[in-house]
């Protein structure tokens, strides 16, 4: 049976590209509550080179919960949410 993925590798790279210009839009309320924290940030690079394709679907999948834990390490409710569009991007 094949894989139940409807989207080709060519349409997964713009979808990429669209969620990192959306999580980035909402990047600077997560800065704003952990200033040093780079993992939104490096999620965010990660998908844009993912869509650029340098980067391939398997290493991807395997790092896509990498930027989650920010989300959890913040407490105020648009920070948290900014991380996890970050988060979300990459998956």
């Amino acid at each position: 049976m094949g894989s139940p993925q409807t989207l080709s590798e060519a349409e997964r790279r713009t979808v990429a590209a669209w969620a990192a210009d959306c999580a980035e839009r909402v990047l600077g309320l997560f800065e704003a509550g952990a200033p040093r924290d780079r993992r939104p940030r490096d999620s965010i690079a990660r998908t844009r080179a993912f869509a650029r394709g340098e980067l391939d679907v398997a290493e991807e999948i395997r790092r896509r919960f990498a930027g989650g834990d920010a989300a959890r390490e913040v407490s105020g409710p648009s920070a948290v949410a900014a991380a996890r569009a970050a988060g979300q991007a990459a998956a």
